[in-house]
């Protein structure tokens, strides 16, 4: 009866010790399952527009009733399309900034207006924001049939582009007089110009400033730009 007895407590014993490991060995799994790590979320291609797109002014500019913030505006004048294949439609907005604006003066002596665009606004509301700087600054086409007879561009902003005429890359010298206006030839300025082209007494310094020796800096709505725009 003794034998017995010691055996099904031994046997008892052993249940309870396997019934033990069990239950440690849920938790121990759920624990492993807790650490491993995430999986990492892939980047984000929020690609920027980059590259010179071509534009015209819609509001005219006088660098002596400028001063530093005041708003500026342009119209995009051509289909464009990034490597993302996203489009940015011809006559989207442009909006910017006066980052400098002076008239000659006995202080001064030239007059300057520096210009630099912030966004872009496409014809569905959607802003993207940009840091657009001046490459290239032409005579306005209002005389001469729309600056925005532009084909579409390929991939990468302005790949390829150019106007129905060519336009020079070297600005013209720098003269007398107090209008920068007068128009001399109105070329359309295409992805390759820079500089001041078709525009007397005008000339493009460094940070996107316009310099003149003359009294003070004039752009007629209709100015062609194109704008040189970077991933900030």
């Amino acid at each position: 009866m003794a034998r017995f007895t010691h055996h099904l407590f031994m046997a008892a014993l052993v249940a309870f010790l396997c019934l033990g490991q069990r239950a440690n060995a849920r938790p121990a799994g759920q624990a492993a399952a807790q650490t491993s790590p995430p999986q990492e979320a892939a980047p984000a291609t929020d690609e920027k527009p980059h590259g010179p797109m071509p534009a015209v002014l819609t509001k005219a500019l006088d660098s002596k009733k400028l001063k530093e913030g005041d708003v500026v505006t342009g119209r995009i004048t051509a289909e464009l399309h990034m490597r993302s294949g996203e489009t940015i439609p011809r006559d989207s907005k442009l909006t910017g900034h006066v980052t400098k604006a002076q008239a000659r003066s006995k202080g001064d002596p030239e007059s300057a207006l520096g210009i630099v665009f912030d966004k872009i606004t496409l014809p569905d509301g959607k802003d993207m924001a940009i840091k657009g700087v001046l490459q290239a600054v032409g005579a306005s086409l209002t005389a001469g049939g729309p600056p925005d007879a532009s084909p579409s561009i390929g991939p990468g902003m302005m790949a390829g582009h150019e106007g129905a005429q060519g336009a020079g890359t070297t600005p013209p010298p720098m003269g007398g007089g107090t209008t920068q206006t007068s128009r001399t030839s109105a070329p359309v300025l295409n992805g390759q110009s820079k500089g001041v082209i078709g525009i007397k007494n005008l000339e493009l310094g460094d940070n996107s400033v316009l310099l003149s020796s003359g009294k003070e800096i004039r752009l007629d709505s209709g100015t062609q730009l194109i704008v040189l725009t970077e991933i900030e």
